[in-house]
């Protein structure tokens, strides 16, 4: 054989057995790289990063709370609906304005209004009309968290906080022994041994563990005044002290227990 021959017959056999690797490689799903193509890096795309949070903003400050004006008198209004709160509240008040609660008892009415910081603000005295839906009549109105004023005969006044806006007429009641026992700082509740009009005579206990203590009064106006004091039974001791005491209230007395 030639040898024009033998390289012809070698270059066709090395064709053939490079066609076979290929259509194998394609058989099994092998990726074929020419020696011809440069291996290429494969290009990774950078997560996306969320943008930075800012912290929320703080909190705008609440608006400050509502306050009650000092209630000094209430006045009577134009007809029987209505009254005139007069009140002390600071000169730089912000949007003062009246609020009034009904019931079939008791009215109770606050005047409003909200702070303002500054140094130079001054008390004034201010006039609030008081306007109901129902007529007032006998109703208290209360006012500064527990004080009661009523519409008596001649206008309002303040009502006292034990006989209330009308004491009772008969000078014996509980309700006047009661605030002679306030009057005295009495811890627990006495014993009225014998009471007209213008005179009483009561076991007073002021303090725990004491013995109560005999205490005579008199009327005095607007309430009991105490002028003597017992130990025993009987009308001595407080006689010496008021002779015109009626010894029909003491003498068939026992001493205080």
């Amino acid at each position: 054989m030639s040898r024009f021959v033998r390289p012809v017959l070698w270059t066709f056999g090395l064709l053939a057995v490079g066609g076979l690797g290929f259509w194998l490689l394609l058989a099994l799903n092998i990726p074929y790289r020419s020696a011809a193509t440069p291996e290429t890096t494969p290009v990774t795309t950078p997560a996306t990063t969320p943008p930075a949070t800012t912290p929320d903003s703080p909190p705008a400050p609440a608006p400050p709370a509502d306050m009650s004006a000092w209630v000094t008198d209430i006045r009577p209004g134009p007809d029987d609906h209505s009254a005139v709160l007069h009140v002390d509240l600071p000169g730089c008040a912000v949007g003062p304005h009246i609020q009034v609660e009904e019931a079939a008892n008791r009215i109770d009415a606050d005047v409003l209004f909200r702070p303002k910081d500054d140094p130079d603000c001054k008390q004034v005295s201010a006039d609030f009309p008081m306007k109901t839906a129902a007529p007032i009549g006998k109703r208290p109105v209360i006012v500064n968290v527990g004080d009661a004023w009523g519409l008596v005969a001649g206008g309002w006044k303040k009502c006292d906080k034990i006989l209330g806006c009308e004491p009772p007429a008969d000078h014996c009641d509980p309700a006047w022994v009661a605030q002679a026992e306030f009057s005295a700082e009495a811890e627990y509740p006495g014993t009225t041994r014998a009471c007209d009009r213008n005179w009483l005579i009561h076991d007073l206990q002021r303090h725990a563990g004491q013995p109560a203590n005999r205490v005579a009064y008199r009327w005095a106006g607007n309430g009991w005044a105490s002028f003597a004091s017992a130990n025993g039974g009987g009308c001595g001791e407080i006689l010496a002290v008021e002779p015109k005491f009626p010894t029909s209230l003491c003498q068939a007395l026992a001493p205080s227990s």
